[in-house]
Parts: structure tokens; C-alpha cells; sequence
């Protein structure tokens, strides 16, 4: 859902440990691990440097990394960052396997927490900020009033024709699967366990209209902004820029699907005191309503919605809150008996049905 910034983890890490043979206990600075780009741009601005300014500790950046590269860098002994920005999948994976330190939140102002939702504040993570993914159209073909609703109408291809956009069906997450489950009827209740074949049939039925399946965030607003595509799913942040912007699009709130990013810290890192320090100030209020200000995203701490009136484009506002479904990264990180997880299953099942 986020854009990619490709930077070496070597440059943030050279930076962390330069001039020096070793880190100290909890020296003044923080390394924090996010997304790159334009977020991890306003990131520096809402949170990073605010941040520095409030504590004197130093924020040094880096961008996310493979599970791969995360699991070798605690199995040595040597995290590289401490505080990292991790996908839901990839947080229940990393907390599951032991990768994480647990979060003391009896070191820091509880207070900031309290207007979380509950499961987002967990033993390993805070949650960061929601995501959306939304059903998207060209206004020149399709408007608010008579335009798709629901992701059956995008499945409608007799009422509502035209090329499709949506999501390749695999990787960390799988909101495609979803949504066909949800264009079949399934209720947003009984998405979980997902049934893999009943999907599979759904996507079956719009493949023959589906002139792309994207692998980037920026794709799916690229197609319905040129018109390749009539309909599809998009990531609300951007397509909500593209609308400011005077692009022909527009999106409705309907079965928006919800995820969030979390906050988290490596084990054996030895900034933990500084980490925890900036999980909370992250967490404020201010902080979050800040990036609500630069990033179409939805600030999970409550009061921020009283500092700023954007925040009422953010998926986790009450009004949009009510038509949007939370998707479950958790289940999707489960595994069975052999060790595979629903993820894995499903990227195997997608790599072999892309190619019929």
C-alpha cells in the first residue's frame, strides 16, 4: 500500500555505527526502520523531527527490510536498527518466532495509549496508522451515484462494464482474496477462514476483465487515471491525492479494506530506553495527527482527530470507520502442521492459477 525508496540498509547502518567500534548503552539516537519515500518523508516531518527536537536524541533512518534480512540480523546478535516499522503480516510473523522485544509500557506515559484501540497496543507492537484499500473509478466513465459500491458491483461486469484493476493476488497482503470472497456474498464476519477455492472461482469470473494485476501502490491509480482501467482497487491515499489534484477519479467508502502498520523493536537492540521513547512520542496524539496532515492515513490514537479537520479523509474517522472492514493479517500468518503458512499456501495456489 506504501511507496518503496530503494536506499541501501548498508548507508543507514554505516551512518549508525560510524566512529565508533561499538554502540553504547542507549546513546543519544534511535535507529528507526520505516517504508521510504514520500512516507517515510513525512514521517520526518511529523514524527522524526519533532521527535529529536522534544528529546535531543538523534532519529537515524533507515528503510524496511526482508523477513530474511531481519531474522539473520538478531540471529547474530547484531539488529543494525532498533525501532522498525513492520507489516501486519510481517509483525504476527516476527512476534510469533521471538524476533521482537516486548514493549514496557510501564517505562512511558500510558496516558498516550489510552484512546488506542485495544488490540492495537500488543506485548511486541503499536499499531502505526491505517491503510485502505478502496473501490476506485474513472469519473469519466463512472460517478458516486453511478458508480460501483461494493465489490459485487465490481464483479458486475454486465451493470457496470469496463477494464478492471486489482491487486496480484499474493505476497503480504491479500486483500484481493478478500474482496473476491466479499463480491461472492460472504459477509465481512465469515471472511476468516478464508476459503482458498471459493475465492479462487470468485477471481475466476473477472479475470477475463481484469487488464492488470498490480504489484505496486502506484499502479492501480495509474490505470484509472489514464482511463486503461474503468474500475478497480486503489490505495485511498493515493487516489485521494490524484483527486485533489484535479486527476478524473474518485473512490467510495463501501467494504473499504483496513490494515495498519506497527511500531516494533528488534531484539537485542541496545537503544531499547531511546526505542520505547520514540514508540510513545510516536503515539501522541500531535504526532499522529501531524502525519494525518501530509498522508492520507488514519491516526489510531482518538484525539487526533481534534487537531486537525484532514483527519476526516483517514479511514479510521467514525464515519468512513463504519463502512470499512479490518482485514486479518493474523490468520494469514498461521501455519499448519507442516510449517507453511496461509500466506504461503495462497502464493502457491495464486502462481499457479495466474498462469491458466
Amino acid at each position: 500500500m506504501r511507496a518503496k525508496l530503494l536506499l541501501s540498509f548498508g548507508v543507514g547502518l554505516a551512518a549508525l555505527v560510524s566512529g565508533a567500534p561499538g554502540r553504547a548503552q542507549d546513546q543519544a539516537q534511535v535507529c528507526v526502520s520505516a517504508s521510504g519515500g514520500t512516507f517515510q518523508d513525512a514521517l520526518r516531518e511529523s514524527i522524526f523531527r519533532p521527535f529529536e527536537k522534544a528529546t535531543g536524541i538523534k532519529v537515524i533512518e533507515t528503510v524496511e527490510q526482508p523477513l530474511a534480512k531481519l531474522r539473520a540480523m538478531v540471529n547474530t546478535g547484531n539488529p543494525g536498527c532498533d525501532v522498525v516499522m513492520l507489516t501486519s503480516n510481517n509483525y504476527f510473523v516476527l512476534s510469533r518466532e521471538g524476533v521482537l522485544e516486548k514493549i514496557d509500557y510501564d517505562s512511558v506515559d500510558k496516558k498516550t495509549f489510552t484512546d488506542f484501540p485495544k488490540d492495537k497496543v500488543t506485548p511486541y507492537g503499536v499499531g502505526t496508522f491505517v491503510y485502505a484499500k478502496v473501490i476506485s473509478f474513472n469519473t469519466k466513465h463512472y460517478s458516486r451515484e453511478n458508480g460501483p459500491k461494493s465489490w459485487a458491483d465490481v464483479w458486475d461486469v454486465k451493470k457496470f462494464p469496463g477494464p478492471r484493476i486489482l491487486d496480484a493476488g499474493e505476497g503480504r497482503v491479500l486483500a484481493t482474496i478478500e474482496a473476491a470472497l466479499l463480491a461472492q456474498g460472504v459477509s465481512s464476519d465469515k471472511l476468516y477462514p478464508i476459503d482458498l477455492k471459493r475465492a479462487y472461482d470468485s477471481l475466476a469470473q473477472l479475470k477475463p476483465n481484469v487488464v492488470k494485476w498490480t504489484t505496486t501502490g502506484a499502479m492501480g491509480p495509474e490505470a484509472l487515471i489514464s482511463g486503461e482501467a474503468f474500475i478497480g482497487a486503489a490505495p485511498m491515499g493515493r487516489i485521494q491525492q490524484a483527486k485533489e489534484q484535479g486527476a478524473p477519479v474518485d473512490y467510495v467508502w463501501n467494504q473499504a479494506l483496513l490494515l495498519n502498520d506497527y511500531w516494533t523493536i528488534l531484539k537485542g537492540t541496545t537503544n531499547y530506553k531511546n526505542a520505547i521513547t520514540f514508540i510513545e512520542f510516536a503515539s501522541r496524539p500531535e504526532s499522529q495527527a501531524g502525519m494525518a496532515k501530509l498522508q492520507a492515513v488514519g491516526p489510531l490514537n482518538k484525539r487526533a482527530f481534534d487537531l486537525t479537520e484532514r483527519a476526516k479523509l483517514a479511514p479510521t474517522y467514525a464515519e468512513n470507520l463504519a463502512h470499512a472492514i479490518y482485514l486479518a493479517p493474523g490468520w494469514w500468518a498461521q501455519t499448519d502442521g507442516s510449517g507453511k503458512s496461509n500466506v504461503e499456501k495462497n502464493n502457491a495456489m495464486w502462481n499457479a492459477w495466474i498462469l491458466q
